[in-house]
């Protein structure tokens, strides 16, 4: 890691914001809870986390990203002090629709859409939905969703995701960031990750593990017509590239993928320039 990402994972966060939206479906005062930096004007990057972080995994892109752009990290319907769903089994179109009233009640009507992990289901979904809102998509440790499962192995998927909210003992916590980061993750990164829970909530999380089993990824993205940038680490355990970004990748339309060395689940807290670096072309290669 260079001295340049450690300044930026140890930034300031912008304060948390929030906006009234108008889906019944986020019950009868909907408020989505939000960070944002940079110039109001400035072209946009709407990041999207993944299922056990929140606006705050994306400190060292708020910093960053925000000298040319507006950008902007939601808190999901469920996360923070967003509100959660008023439905119990949401899909991953409903998340887009959330995402698409956020962006229009902040003005926003076309956006390089960055999604991690679980945030990248959520951003393949809206970009396949909502075209012309997405000027490019960048997909980072991306993840094929669960939708493909039936029957027992759909069970048993399930029953494990929904156990694996309870990491909240110490010993717990140490166990999920060791599967998340590259074996010689330094100690600072380390600490960031294992704080990204705090913004978790139990109905939050159910909900997340429900909306995996709405979709499959590799049948969205086909369909995807703004280029996509797929990010992942070569150590990613969690979501091997094999598995899930490989996938991903030969079935879209017009994509690259960025392979990155030593890292593992989280590229955009290991190796921050260098994701930022990939965002910015992105957003960039998007331009009309």
């Amino acid at each position: 890691m260079t001295e340049t990402d450690s300044h930026l994972l140890e930034a300031s966060l912008p304060a948390v914001e929030h906006v009234q939206l108008s889906l019944p479906i986020l019950g009868d005062k909907p408020v989505i809870t939000y960070r944002a930096a940079g110039d109001e004007h400035a072209p946009a990057i709407m990041l999207l986390h993944g299922m056990g972080s929140s606006s705050a995994g994306y400190r060292a892109q708020l910093a960053a990203l925000s000298k040319n752009h507006r950008v902007i990290a939601w808190d999901a319907p469920g996360y923070g002090q967003s509100s959660p769903f008023a439905i119990s089994s949401p899909a991953a179109t409903d998340y887009a629709d959330v995402l698409a009233d956020l962006m229009s009640a902040l003005g926003i009507s076309r956006a390089t859409v960055v999604g991690s992990s679980w945030g990248s289901v959520i951003a393949a979904t809206f970009a396949a939905g909502y075209p012309s809102a997405t000027r490019a998509l960048v997909l980072s440790a991306p993840n094929v969703a669960r939708g493909h499962l039936s029957g027992v192995e759909r069970d048993v998927a399930r029953e494990v995701l929904m156990r694996s909210a309870a990491a909240h003992s110490t010993e717990a916590r140490a166990a999920v960031v060791n599967a998340l980061l590259a074996p010689n993750t330094g100690p600072l990164v380390r600490a960031v990750v294992s704080r990204l829970r705090d913004a978790v909530t139990p109905t939050g999380w159910e909900h997340a593990v429900e909306m995996l089993f709405s979709t499959y990824t590799p049948s969205v993205v086909p369909s995807i017509q703004p280029p996509i940038s797929v990010i992942v680490g070569n150590l990613d355990r969690l979501a091997p590239i094999d598995d899930h970004a490989r996938p991903i990748h030969e079935v879209a339309q017009d994509s690259t993928l960025h392979v990155l060395d030593a890292i593992g689940h989280m590229p955009k807290l290991e190796a921050p320039g260098a994701f930022n670096s990939i965002v910015l072309a992105a957003a960039a290669a998007g331009t009309d």
